[in-house]
């Protein structure tokens, strides 16, 4: 995961992809999801006052030689027409985001040539406006191109994050490595019709108008936002940010485990009746303990609603946050808290399709503009993982704002690492990368072998 400021795309031609049509987009009438509703509308307020934002996410990859432009071409004809998240969106700037679709066999694609670029930081600056004025305009708001090179091409992609969730992300990498193979060898690329993200946004809409306050899908919730200090949970530390002002943010990368170790930490866990997740959850709450003395851990945690088979390749935002809440036994070690934070995901799981927007509407209060999280991801089975260091793939978003902290805990093939986007200041330049250290720390001890300090 690469914040585009920090990004350092080597020199070469730059090709855009250029996606168009010639019908008129026919109006339908498939609500916003909950997440979908949120995003959009705060993106459009940060446009309204000239704020500069970017509220997209992309995908970057390398394919090997100077790249074939048609071959490039039909394999991005072939993914927009076939996922309706390329071709069926909201207007972002209307109030009620009122609902558009394109006939997907109406979707052309054509290389368009921009120019040759020797300088990196040139290179990315084209690259960061042009993003940000093409995802930003609703219909077709999307950027697809290449940086030809005779030794390796980097193929670079984005798009409103309204419209694609890290799952999506890691279907598009493989997707179009398998429709340009395809496409270079004049073979179909075999791949079939699949379902569109509008079918899952009216069910969670119907799913979520049924709800009421006293509903059992929203007790894991009630308990949640019952916590003696109210609300949702702060940081372990001070960040130097009381408000809920959006201040500019930073992303720092830890690297955790290597590939063997992340094992290791695996069957630790294992034996402690969790999972890699629970593990990692367990070594925050141990660290956090620490730090405050507090000894219950609350987090939000991002789960899938792909809940059926089906689902998974639909590209679309289709994650929900939800509740993580569990006690460390007193004294306990890492031994101790995994099966406690286990049971406490399996718990918060079971509600994956309660949105929390809808949740927090039904029992009062208010949601942070950018909620405090801790992600998990297994990365490991998503299609074409294993090539990731080769291609050179990763996750690019834009400037970071934040009010509090995100972490990601991301698990590959070849190691395991944490992300952390927090707020630009000095307290939390200090305060922070202390607390990380601490959660390695425990980690690593489990890794390899000797007993992590309580």
């Amino acid at each position: 995961m690469t914040q585009i400021l920090d990004w350092r795309p080597e020199p070469g031609e730059v090709v855009e992809f250029e996606l168009t049509t010639d019908r008129a987009p026919v109006p339908h009438d498939v609500p916003a999801s909950h997440f979908q509703q949120v995003h959009l509308r705060l993106a459009a307020a940060h446009r309204a006052s000239g704020r500069r934002q970017s509220p997209w996410v992309g995908m970057t990859f390398d394919l090997p030689g100077r790249a074939d432009l048609d071959a490039l071409a039909d394999a991005w004809r072939g993914l927009v027409r076939r996922h309706e998240a390329f071709h069926a969106w909201y207007e972002p700037d209307a109030e009620d985001l009122p609902g558009f679709r394109l006939p997907p066999d109406s979707l052309t694609v054509r290389p368009s040539r921009v120019g040759e670029f020797t300088d990196p930081g040139e290179l990315r600056a084209h690259l960061h406006r042009r993003i940000d004025e093409r995802t930003a305009v609703g219909r077709l708001g999307m950027l697809a191109g290449v940086i030809r090179r005779d030794t390796a091409s980097t193929v670079y992609f984005a798009i409103d994050h309204a419209y694609t969730d890290g799952h999506s992300l890691a279907l598009l990498f493989e997707e179009i490595r398998t429709r340009y193979r395809a496409a270079l060898g004049g073979a179909p690329a075999g791949l079939g019709p699949v379902p569109g993200y509008l079918e899952y946004n009216l069910r969670e809409r119907a799913g979520s108008a049924s709800l009421t306050a006293d509903a059992p899908e929203l007790a894991a919730w009630s308990e949640f936002l019952a916590a003696e200090d109210g609300g949702f949970p702060g940081f372990p530390v001070g960040l130097g940010n009381d408000t809920d002002e959006l201040l500019p943010g930073t992303r720092v990368h830890y690297p955790v485990l290597t590939g063997a170790e992340a094992h290791a930490f695996r069957a630790y866990c294992a034996r402690h009746g969790g999972g890699f997740g629970a593990g990692a959850f367990a070594a925050l709450a141990l660290a956090q303990r620490e730090f405050t003395g507090d000894d219950v851990y609350r987090v939000l945690t991002v789960v899938s609603t792909r809940a059926h088979p089906r689902l998974l390749p639909v590209h679309g935002w289709l994650v929900n946050f939800v509740p993580l809440r569990f006690r460390l036994p007193s004294g306990a070690a890492l031994a101790d808290a995994v099966g406690v934070a286990q049971q406490g995901f399996q718990r918060a799981r079971a509600g994956y399709d309660v949105p929390l927007y809808r949740a927090v509407e039904l029992l009062g209060g208010d949601v942070p503009s950018i909620p405090p999280m801790v992600s998990y991801l297994d990365g490991r089975s998503a299609p074409g993982a294993r090539d990731y260091p080769r291609a050179d793939a990763t996750v690019l978003t834009g400037p970071d704002s934040a009010r509090g902290v995100s972490l990601w805990v991301n698990w590959f093939p070849d190691r395991a690492d944490l992300v952390v986007n927090m707020p630009d200041t000095p307290e939390a330049a200090a305060g922070v990368p202390k607390y990380v250290d601490r959660v390695r720390e425990i980690m690593l001890a489990a890794s390899s072998g000797s007993r992590p300090a309580s």
